[in-house]
């Protein structure tokens, strides 16, 4: 009976017991669905405590970037939501081919917006005293007009709302041309600021910074590639007839080279009063050999590219000749079934290994760091000078990258420096890629500002 008696003692505990987790899950629930969600915006979060003022090193402080109103601020967390659609150049030129003006405003209507959407709130991840800076204010709010223009249009345009729109689409063209430069000259106040302070920009910072902006210039260069082949190929613009908007079906490589390697070389001589020579070899191995290296690609991307490495090793060369004869630059081109490579090869004597991981650092450049005094002469510049802001070889690895490609540099000290150009052969193999915002996101930015204790030996600059 014993035994019997607690039997139903246990039976009756473990009812109760089921019954009071049920009630306290129920009311978890229910506190869960009333509490209010995060809307990334804290000079307006009303989550207690603000899951982003609690970021002691990256929060967006209310004193710090403008307050956007909700009405708009909702829609962009509602367009964040939705993933961008990453087209290949063989859908460009299917699009370019095929499609019309009232289809292409409908994608562009909907994608653009999508894509600034996560950059805009991005803005907020960034350290308050980079977002203090004037001019990250006004590239956030240029942005912010883009993504509202653009949903003032209607679902269903008239004739009158694609024209209206095509004239948008210029008007948002003119008005990020100058991105790069206000991000150059915010980004330099930020670190004029440090140092005034007497303020080192720790490697956290610094990397942070970095994802930003390669996540905020390939955004650029994907609206703006979306923007040029609306304008070329249904706008006012101009194409060139054997073009699909920008992108040139049948691009031949080695004229490319040579067309950047020629305004290096007037550059140079406007500043040196000579240049080196270049040697250019090609292979074919997809065709054959004496077939010329055509594939389908955007000119200017690859113009942009060439050009910035040409400028770096000729004026290391004409530098370098000063000690002796000056050397050839030599160019290789070869192209498979799967890359084309171009192998830039320079013997002005290469760079320190310990300074390799700086060439793609933004506010870095191949002549050493961005001073005060640089900084100010290159902006007061009427010509681009040989050495610039130090964001030549960053951009064109975004610029290789943006079609799956990639831009590597290798070198012998003392002796000479090989930058690799790697891009995809095949169109259907070349899609866009653009950064994608999610709930990781800000856990991105978090881990990234964090300076890891090195844990071996020798790790220490």
């Amino acid at each position: 009976q014993a035994y019997n008696c607690l039997i139903h003692f246990y039976k009756r505990f473990m009812m109760r017991f089921s019954q009071v987790r049920f009630t306290a899950s129920s009311i978890a629930k229910l506190e869960a669905t009333s509490k209010p969600k995060c809307d990334l915006s804290p000079a307006s979060c009303k989550v207690v405590p603000c899951c982003m003022k609690g970021l002691i090193n990256y929060s967006a402080q209310p004193a710090m970037l403008a307050e956007v109103e909700s009405c708009v601020w909702s829609r962009v967390m509602d367009y964040s939501k939705y993933r961008p659609i990453p087209l290949s150049i063989e859908n460009f030129i299917s699009h370019g081919e095929d499609s019309t003006p009232r289809i292409s405003y409908n994608f562009l209507r909907q994608e653009v917006p999508t894509r600034l959407a996560a950059v805009l709130l991005e803005f907020n991840f960034l350290p308050p005293i980079l977002q203090k800076q004037a001019l990250i204010q006004a590239v956030r709010d240029e942005h912010l007009e883009t993504f509202e223009a653009l949903l003032a249009f209607p679902d269903n345009p008239s004739d009158e709302d694609l024209e209206s729109f095509d004239e948008a689409l210029l008007n948002i063209r003119l008005r990020h041309a100058d991105t790069e430069q206000k991000m150059a000259e915010a980004v330099m106040d930020m670190k004029f600021e440090l140092i005034d302070q007497k303020l080192e920009v720790d490697n956290g910072l610094e990397t942070a910074v970095h994802y930003f902006l390669d996540r905020l210039y390939i955004t650029k260069i994907s609206v703006r590639m979306l923007i040029n082949q609306h304008l070329y190929v249904h706008g006012a613009n101009l194409a060139n007839p054997s073009h699909v908007g920008q992108i040139d079906p049948h691009c031949d490589v080695l004229a490319v080279v040579m067309k950047a390697y020629s305004r290096a070389a007037r550059l140079c001589d406007q500043q040196y009063g000579t240049h080196p020579e270049i040697k250019l070899v090609s292979s074919n191995r997809a065709e054959a050999s004496d077939v010329p290296i055509l594939f389908a690609y955007v000119p200017s991307h690859l113009h942009h590219m060439c050009f910035e490495i040409f400028k770096n090793s000729m004026r290391a060369t004409v530098e370098k000749s000063k000690e002796g004869e000056m050397s050839n630059l030599e160019v290789m081109v070869s192209k498979t079934d799967a890359d084309i490579t171009i192998k830039l090869s320079d013997l002005a004597g290469g760079i320190p290994r310990s300074q390799i991981s700086n060439l793609f650092k933004y506010m870095y450049t191949t002549a050493g760091r961005v001073g005060k005094a640089h900084a100010d002469a290159v902006k007061s510049s009427s010509t681009p000078p040989l050495s610039g802001l130090g964001y030549g070889l960053p951009l064109s690895r975004l610029y290789a990258r943006y079609f799956q490609g990639d831009l590597d540099i290798s070198s012998m000290h003392g002796v000479g420096t090989d930058c690799f150009i790697y891009l995809r052969s095949m169109q259907d193999k070349a899609p866009e890629q653009i950064p994608v915002f999610s709930k990781n996101t800000s856990k991105k930015y978090r881990e990234k500002t964090v300076v890891l204790q090195g844990d071996w030996t020798g790790q220490e600059r």
